[in-house]
């Protein structure tokens, strides 16, 4: 699901409690995360 805000650009994936943010670089054919964590702290800047 794409991000608004700060993270505009990027996706969230959700696993059970954990939150991946992540972007897609289809011309490097690259996934990038960005962050891993619980969903209460996967926000914080």
């Amino acid at each position: 699901m794409p991000l608004k805000g700060n993270f505009k650009g990027f996706f969230r994936y959700r696993i059970g409690k954990f939150r991946v943010i992540y972007t897609i670089q289809e011309n490097h054919l690259l996934i990038l995360v960005l962050k891993v964590g619980k969903r209460d702290e996967v926000y914080d800047e």
